[in-house]
């Protein structure tokens, strides 16, 4: 089929980086470039958002040594948010290579990694396949890189706004031999067929919180299957302050975040079904990135035992599981 057109040739990936005055983002992609076997078949593109004064060492210096490699620059200022930045980076710059992957600017990864992402597409079988976690986490201090795999998604409980997401550890002897079918993804880690953003669009209008919720949901319901890799290549860096000294928070230099978030709040309670929404500003062009038809927001429920108009969370998905007979 279309889908499976890379087959009989070599296949490209496109690499999408939203990266915010982010110090670490030369040596990710330096990362990213000299851990792949075949770097030739990756094209990068970033868009880098920054203070055009204080911070030089967010910039990739040399970016004429990497043709692989495209940056965007653009005033912090007038940055807006996450699912923003990368709903330009799609709409803009990719050209329909055969693969997608979606990182964050502040990661590590292993050896070989875009050929064993490759296998594992092969080895699924699946015509309509996204593979995504949470990545095991990294210090830059010393690039120790932690060996703990997160395979589940464990969804614990309801808020006002949204549910909490946490990752579930296991050991690496427990690691399984293929990937595991699970209901939700990792924005930080994503990787598709180059149809999944042609058919499920990144929404520009979510700031931050929801952003991997609700796109699981659009995946899901478009007939897509979400995997967590059953190896561990890429890792994360985590936390958000070292030795007092904070990274740079869009949430912490932009004073209509909290607004924002608001609207994104209504906006993804209205897609899942949550509550009705009559907020015309939340509302803005949600027919584009609407719920699918190929399966129901029903059997999505039933299938990641989240029920969200009810506010229930079953205990599987509280350990991480999936109900392979949501259709019963």
């Amino acid at each position: 089929t279309t889908l499976f057109r890379s087959r009989n040739m070599k296949e490209r990936i496109f690499v999408c980086v939203a990266s915010y005055r982010d110090n670490q983002l030369e040596k990710t992609i330096i990362s990213l470039l000299k851990n792949a076997e075949h770097p030739e078949l990756i094209d990068v593109w970033i868009l880098n958002q920054l203070n055009f004064k204080e911070d030089k060492d967010c910039i990739i210096s040399e970016v004429e040594k990497y043709p692989q490699i495209s940056q965007s620059l653009i005033d912090y200022k007038d940055a807006k948010w996450c699912s923003w930045a990368r709903s330009v980076v799609y709409k803009k710059f990719f050209k329909n290579q055969d693969f997608v992957l979606q990182v964050d600017s502040h990661c590590r990864f292993a050896k070989n990694w875009d050929t064993e992402l490759k296998n594992m597409w092969k080895g699924l079988n699946d015509k309509k396949w996204v593979i995504s976690h949470y990545p095991s986490h990294f210090d830059p201090k010393n690039e120790i890189l932690k060996g703990d795999y997160f395979i589940k998604f464990k969804i614990e409980w309801f808020n006002d706004n949204s549910w909490f997401q946490r990752q579930k550890s296991i050991s690496s002897y427990e690691i399984p031999e293929n990937p595991v079918k699970t209901a939700f993804i990792a924005w930080w880690f994503i990787f598709g067929p180059w149809k999944m953003i042609k058919e499920v669009p990144y929404d520009p209008y979510i700031y931050f919180n929801w952003e991997e919720e609700v796109y699981a949901a659009r995946l899901w319901t478009s007939w897509y299957n979400m995997y967590a890799p059953n190896k561990i290549l890429i890792w994360h860096y985590y936390k958000l302050k070292d030795d007092n000294n904070e990274k740079h928070l869009h949430w912490n230099e932009h004073n209509d975040w909290s607004e924002r978030q608001e609207l994104t709040f209504s906006r993804c309670a209205y897609i899942l079904d949550i509550k009705d929404v009559f907020d015309f500003y939340a509302l803005i062009e949600v027919d584009k990135y609407w719920l699918w038809k190929a399966r129901t927001l029903e059997e999505y429920e039933k299938f990641s035992w989240v029920f969200f108009r009810k506010q229930i969370i079953k205990d599987y998905a509280k350990n991480g599981e999936v109900n392979e007979n949501y259709k019963i």
